[in-house]
């Protein structure tokens, strides 16, 4: 089996010789295409012999400038990967099982973000190794076409792009323009959402993600982060709508850290906000972020690295110290700072 590498870039000079250094044993075939690149990347991709690369006039529609990529492969599989990505584990064996079975291999990426003047990462399977037959759809979040199996490969990569929030005011045109190209589609109302929420539109972002929640189908791929969203949404709003969200959710997503990672966090700030009405919630605070641990301990599902450790531990910190219970506060705080969390040791510092 003949693996090809299908790549479009534009000004990737910080990144592009990490992602190729890391591909390197994994591909038979490099295809890249540029999009119109002005700094220093094609100067580099100049000292590389085995690299097929083409120009590509961009028309900010993802999935064309992808499929011209894989029109131009001869392998027959297609590794997909972006510049500011690169392999941490995988192997060529992993690969080929995928193809010997005729499936569509899921990588798992995990990303890098900054929030409040702290990195955290995350993790999600995405989509990444197909036949060469397929192709792509969707100006931006582009989908593959098919309804062939898809399984989680072994193969990691990290991705940086999320460091980059240039992208959320360029996303967010070229997604409502895909929507009033297909007004009934879930998957553009949650992406909306997200970006909005991003960049703190907090009304907007409910109104695209109360709309995805209504056409979603449980069988969905991206229902889980649907509803993630909502709470977090739901959280910046205090928005009462949020507990119909819960409700609908717990039998659901019962496996999910995040789930009960963001319940927590709602239920947080509304107490917070809403004392008097509310006080009967408070349980439920500490409820949900023992259920983060509890749920840790078993085969579950974590986005949000630290939904199941360090980042529940700091919010019951966080709970016990409002109650004026500060044994279990210190002792909360002292357990996310042993697991490497800095906001926990500082928390430590200042009580």
């Amino acid at each position: 089996m003949k693996i090809s590498l299908a790549m479009i870039i534009k000004n990737e000079e910080k990144y592009i010789e990490k992602c190729l250094a890391s591909v390197s044993d994994l591909v038979d075939e490099i295809v890249i295409v540029d999009t119109g690149s002005t700094d220093n990347t094609l100067n580099i991709l100049g000292n590389y012999r085995d690299i097929f690369i083409y120009h590509y006039q961009w028309n900010n529609n993802f999935a064309a400038a992808r499929n011209f990529a894989i029109d131009k492969c001869r392998g027959d599989y297609i590794l997909v990967l972006d510049a500011d990505e690169y392999i941490t584990e995988g192997s060529r064996e992993v690969l080929e099982e995928i193809g010997d079975n005729h499936q569509i291999g899921k990588l798992k990426q995990e990303n890098t973000f900054e929030k409040d003047g702290n990195i955290f990462s995350s993790s999600i399977y995405i989509s990444r190794f197909f036949p060469n037959y397929i192709r792509y759809k969707g100006t931006i979040h582009e989908q593959l076409v098919s309804n062939l199996p898809r399984v989680e490969m072994k193969i990691t990569i990290s991705h940086f792009g999320y460091l980059n929030k240039a992208k959320n005011t360029r996303n967010i045109p070229l997604l409502l323009k895909e929507l009033s190209n297909t007004p009934n589609d879930p998957y553009y109302y949650y992406q909306l959402g997200k970006e909005y929420r991003i960049v703190k539109d907090f009304t907007k972002s409910i109104t695209y993600l109360r709309k995805s929640y209504q056409l979603i189908s449980e069988r969905d791929l991206f229902y889980n982060q649907v509803i993630l969203e909502l709470l977090q949404t739901g959280k910046e709003l205090v928005d009462k709508d949020t507990f119909s969200v819960i409700l609908e959710n717990e039998l659901k997503l019962n496996n999910v850290t995040d789930f009960h990672f963001y319940k927590g966090l709602f239920y947080l700030d509304y107490c917070l906000k809403h004392l008097n009405e509310a006080i009967h919630l408070l349980p439920k605070i500490e409820e949900s972020f023992t259920a983060c641990l509890e749920i840790n301990k078993g085969k579950h599902i974590e986005y949000l690295n630290g939904t199941g450790s360090f980042l529940a531990l700091y919010n019951l910190g966080v709970y016990h110290e409002a109650i004026g219970n500060m044994v279990e506060a210190k002792r909360n705080y002292m357990k996310s700072a042993n697991l490497g969390y800095e906001p926990a040791k500082k928390r430590l510092a200042a009580i």
